[in-house]
């Protein structure tokens, strides 16, 4: 009788750190723009491959939020770049805290951000437009693109914000 109790003791402890082990959220992540040092596990994560497979999906620790922006950019003659970033949500803000004479790091999980969309559009200015997306459920960062004008030039958005940057640099 003793060796059951305690066979059901150890079950029972068991289960309970199985059931109240926290899970951190999940969220869909790929890159617009390739990593620098080309590290395998990023650079297979680019957007232009994004294709809803697990390969694309993270444990966001840090975040309570999966975001997803969409980025827009009016080149000449009407044509339309866009671009797709997903991610865990950026929510950690890291600082140093003096407590007994010492100093020593923290981060803590802000809220800044709220459910739904938000655009933001530069008028009067050379720059591209953004959508920014928010969300509480696992993987929700999902959603394909709102406009259908055409598919993602990754490459032209890269080559586009460069060309920008370098214009902007000579002035």
């Amino acid at each position: 009788m003793a060796r059951e109790k305690s066979a059901l003791t150890t079950a029972i402890t068991i289960l309970s750190f199985a059931t109240t082990g926290v899970s951190s959220l999940q969220c869909y992540k790929c890159l617009i723009n390739p990593p620098s040092g080309e590290n395998y596990n990023t650079a297979k994560r680019l957007c232009v491959h994004f294709d809803y497979s697990d390969n694309f999906i993270v444990e966001c620790p840090h975040s309570t939020m999966c975001m997803k922006q969409d980025f827009y950019l009016d080149v000449q003659n009407g044509v339309r770049i866009t671009g797709v970033e997903r991610d865990c949500a950026p929510q950690t803000h890291a600082y140093q805290e003096y407590k007994n004479g010492k100093w020593s790091p923290k981060t803590e999980i802000l809220e800044p951000y709220e459910e739904g969309c938000t655009s933001i559009d530069n008028k009067g200015e050379r720059a591209t437009t953004s959508r920014h997306c928010y969300c509480r459920q696992d993987l929700c960062n999902s959603t394909t693109s709102t406009t259908h004008e055409g598919y993602t030039d990754i490459m032209g958005v890269i080559v586009v914000f460069n060309l920008m940057k370098y214009i902007n640099s000579l002035r």
